[in-house]
């Protein structure tokens, strides 16, 4: 496996993991203050960066180990075009969920909690498509 869709695959798995931990500690989070739910969602994104990080050296590792072979990171200009592909994507993703956060705490009075938890989200998911995008463009 090429170590750009290794690397990519890794920060998808860490940013899921890192949602579904939110996910499960948000449960409740209509009856929790907002200082809560801000730590949690801080939380969330340390823990996405870490988890990251480890799943980066992990699979490297492990790709080397039944490989035996290691694989340098070399980067060209199809690789720029890709990282800008797939910036375009996630900044139009985000710019979209952030609009319509806004439009919807503004006037149809949306929760405040609640749009803190849709915009930090949606930052995971533009993320996360972008990434896909880049695999889909790698492959």
């Amino acid at each position: 496996m090429n170590i750009k869709i290794r690397n990519t695959l890794a920060e998808i798995a860490g940013a899921l993991i890192a949602m579904t931990w939110m996910w499960l500690n948000l449960l409740d989070a209509l009856t929790m203050s907002i200082q809560s739910v801000s730590k949690v969602l801080a939380q969330g994104i340390g823990i996405s960066i870490i988890l990251i990080i480890a799943l980066h050296i992990i699979f490297n590792i492990l790709s080397s180990i039944l490989t035996g072979q290691y694989e340098e990171n070399i980067e060209d200009e199809r690789d720029k075009i890709y990282e800008l592909y797939a910036l375009q994507l996630s900044s139009a993703i985000f710019g979209i969920s952030i609009v319509t956060t806004f439009v919807l705490l503004g006037w149809f009075n949306l929760n405040i909690t609640t749009g803190l938890i849709a915009i930090t989200f949606s930052g995971f998911i533009a993320s996360i498509f972008s990434l896909l995008l880049k695999i889909y463009l790698y492959r």
